[in-house]
């Protein structure tokens, strides 16, 4: 499923060839992200070959989605939706990551994805699912109650936000 929210902007099922980049923009994304979040030491030990391992295992991985946005061929944000990473209450699928770049938020994307997360949800026979996000990332749990999300429970540096389709 490849769609269009703005002329630039297009959205793809990620693909092997794609960890890299999605390693770098991650880690990119922590740096603009979580400084004064996360411990400094956190930050500057990303791994970007140990995190392109992990998006490989995602795209290989049959109950996980991997979608990317990007701007003509720029990777500037991705998403992932599926089964759970880790088992929570009764949810059976969940936006595990969601990453885009600091200038390209605010134009859409994360909404775009949003209507890709319902849309698999929908297709795989749920009507709800949850995402965690840190506690402290006031920025994105503001975007995270603008699409509808309330709060399921806090828990450590964790808040786990639910949404009903």
């Amino acid at each position: 499923m490849q769609t269009e929210s703005k002329k630039h902007i297009s959205y793809r099922e990620a693909c092997i060839a794609d960890c890299y980049d999605l390693a770098v923009l991650k880690g990119t994304v922590w740096n603009t992200t979580y400084q004064g979040i996360y411990p400094q030491e956190k930050l500057t030990g990303y791994d970007v070959e140990k995190n392109k391992r992990i998006f490989e295992s995602i795209v290989e991985n049959s109950e996980i989605s991997l979608y990317v946005a990007t701007d003509e061929e720029k990777i500037v944000g991705f998403m992932t939706c599926g089964k759970p990473y880790k088992p929570f209450r009764e949810y059976g699928q969940e936006v595990g990551l969601l990453y885009i770049l600091k200038e390209y938020q605010r134009q859409g994307i994360g909404r775009e994805f949003f209507r890709i997360a319902k849309k698999l949800v929908t297709e795989r026979g749920y009507k709800e699912f949850f995402l965690a996000g840190n506690r402290r990332n006031y920025d994105a749990q503001k975007f995270y109650f603008a699409m509808g999300g309330e709060v399921l429970c806090e828990d450590g540096e964790q808040v786990r936000i639910g949404y009903k389709i």
